[in-house]
């Protein structure tokens, strides 16, 4: 997705550059004076002065209104590839609490900042966010394959396999920061990975916080109410 997301800048790039040639010999003004803008392309200097997007892009292929040195046309394509991916960062934490009666666990807090450098879409960012969290709780809590002694699977459909939900998706409290990077053209990261990684660590480190103080080291993940239930009354899973 970065590196699509790359060639689509050095694309719009080249566009751009393109467009700007074109715009400068329609309004008889230098390169370096035009501004894109509302649709439009006009001088700094006499704003007065502009040709809509719609006008630029009929004349990119009308040659008798082309430059010397421009080709007819806006048929632009590249390639890339990142030769060094550029890490994002997250931080999450989580507060459970662990009914010991029945092994139940509720969400009661979960908070997470991502670092993934410029942000796009803050909007797309943080939905990516809340999804990637249901998955990785659904991962920590719910979501296991169980087999008979034969090796037949007994969770092959969703009416065995359970899948995180609303109900199961706690309120969060995200936060992101931007820090660019330069093996980027936007200074962007990744965002979707890190929710995923993040979320499970971040469950099922706090259950075993929870269940430290009965001597609870290790449980094996989903966290079930069966597995707490069995770990807190000293039985094997």
């Amino acid at each position: 997705m970065r590196q699509n997301r790359t060639a689509l800048c050095l694309v719009l790039r080249e566009a751009q550059q393109h467009l700007a040639l074109l715009a400068s010999h329609l309004l008889d003004c230098p390169v370096e004076d035009l501004c894109f803008q509302d649709r439009q392309v006009h001088s700094r200097h006499h704003p007065e002065h502009h040709v809509a997007f719609a006008h630029l892009a009929a004349a990119a292929y009308n040659r008798a209104q082309l430059p010397p040195g421009v080709a007819l046309g806006l048929d632009f394509s590249r390639r890339h590839t990142l030769g060094t991916s550029p890490y994002a960062f997250a931080t999450h934490v989580a507060v459970v609490e662990v009914a010991q009666e029945t092994g139940a666990i509720r969400v009661l807090k979960y908070v997470a900042v991502h670092d993934a450098g410029r942000l796009m879409n803050p909007l797309l960012a943080a939905g990516q966010v809340h999804g990637g969290i249901a998955q990785g709780i659904g991962q920590a809590l719910l979501e296991g394959m169980v087999y008979s002694p034969e090796g037949q699977p007994l969770t092959g459909t969703l009416l065995d396999y359970p899948l995180p939900r609303a109900s199961t998706t706690p309120t969060l409290t995200l936060d992101t920061l931007e820090t660019l990077t330069p093996l980027t053209p936007m200074g962007a990261k990744g965002i979707g990975e890190l929710p995923t990684l993040a979320a499970p660590v971040a469950i099922a480190n706090a259950v075993m916080d929870a269940l430290a103080h009965v001597g609870v080291r290790h449980i094996d993940t989903p966290l079930t109410p069966e597995k707490i239930w069995q770990a807190l009354h000293g039985k094997e899973a």
